[in-house]
């Protein structure tokens, strides 16, 4: 499989904000599709990808088409800006839309397609590709894209499967809110599906937050899996894992709050950003360094520079840690084989509450929850 040739991955970084929000998530077995890493397109992929887009204009592949569309993204994997230019990104990218007779591959390169949002994908043009692929199978869209205006209202249509979905989307990448785009619009679906990477003030701490994630990340993997098992022996072993790694990050990520205070978008990107977030919210043997951290959060939120559902977990875990009851309700326990919330204030007004930090519903969220217990 091609090196995805990042520092670590954005879906890694926002793994445990997904829970149900995750609607392209499929067997990653399927196909061995990555980017293009360090290597451009050699000449003759190159040219084969513009020859098909031009070839099939606006229409869907023919079936060898298609396949000969796969077999150079297996070679060469997924092209990048960097390596292969924003031409090769924009032809793969209407390629991908005329794939649809294999919606698995669409659903797949989506995902692979996720890696890149926000650095060399537009991330309002992945939300349109996304809607419209899913649109053509199964009638419903993922983050409201695709409206229709009749006596100058504008409309969501076809549906949005999934509230959670959408809202995680637009807030995680500072997009207007759905409510925004259809009084005004503001978004220009005509641009490119490519644009010029992003550029990071900080690589060094962006390296480190990516070296800090992967252990987080990998032994909570493990972790669900044994549990899942029922392998009380190995869930004990990596609780303690957990526990040392999770001290070793909290004396790392420390040092960079020292230094910097919480890492902009500007520093590290928005999946940066996002990791930071992440490895605070699992430093609850400093209760202080959280609190601490959420200080400085508040005005990366305010300014959209930090998910405001990011933000509201961490608010309920300072909170709670504070022996207060949670704000916004998205911190869970297990009682009775069952997740419930954790003590919460004011229940009547949770939903509103959580709207506007960018949260569906809670009974939803507990809901999805507990679907996916063993």
């Amino acid at each position: 499989m091609i090196s995805l040739g990042r520092p670590f991955s954005r879906l890694a970084s926002v793994l445990a904000l997904l829970l149900a929000f995750a609607p392209l998530c499929m067997a990653a077995s399927a196909f061995d599709i990555g980017l293009d890493g360090k290597s451009p397109y050699p000449e003759h992929s190159r040219d084969q990808i513009l020859e098909l887009e031009r070839n099939s204009d606006g229409r869907m592949l023919h079936r060898d088409e298609l396949d000969a569309f796969k077999a150079v993204l297996v070679e060469q994997g997924w092209p990048t800006y960097r390596t292969s230019g924003p031409a090769l990104i924009d032809a793969a990218g209407k390629l991908l839309e005329r794939s649809g007779l294999d919606f698995e591959f669409q659903k797949y390169m989506l995902r692979v397609l996720d890696q890149q949002v926000g650095d060399d994908i537009r991330p309002a043009i992945y939300a349109r590709l996304a809607d419209r692929i899913h649109a053509s199978h199964d009638s419903s869209q993922l983050y409201g894209t695709l409206q229709q205006r009749l006596d100058d209202v504008s409309t969501v249509d076809p549906p949005v499967a999934s509230l959670g979905s959408l809202l995680f989307f637009r807030d995680f990448y500072g997009l207007p809110s759905l409510e925004d785009e259809l009084a005004s619009g503001g978004i220009d679906y005509e641009a490119t599906l490519s644009q010029p990477p992003a550029t990071y003030t900080r690589p060094d701490i962006r390296t480190l937050l990516g070296e800090l994630i992967q252990p987080d990340q990998s032994l909570r993997t493990a972790l669900s899996a044994a549990r899942s098992k029922g392998d009380s022996a190995k869930v004990e072993l990596l609780q303690e894992e957990i526990a040392a790694s999770d001290r070793e990050g909290l004396r790392r990520i420390k040092q960079v709050f020292e230094d910097v205070g919480f890492p902009t978008r500007d520093m590290v990107g928005i999946d940066g950003v996002s990791t930071a977030f992440l490895l605070v919210q699992h430093a609850d043997e400093d209760p202080a360094f959280q609190k601490r951290a959420l200080e400085l959060a508040a005005p990366l939120m305010t300014s959209r520079g930090m998910s405001r559902r990011q933000y509201a977990m961490l608010a309920d875990r300072v909170s709670l840690a504070a022996g207060e009851p949670q704000r916004y309700g998205t911190q869970m326990t297990l009682q009775n084989g069952k997740y419930v919330l954790q003590p919460t204030s004011d229940i009547e007004g949770l939903d509103r509450r959580r709207l506007q930090m960018a949260l569906g519903p809670y009974q939803a969220m507990l809901d999805s929850a507990n679907a996916e217990r063993p």
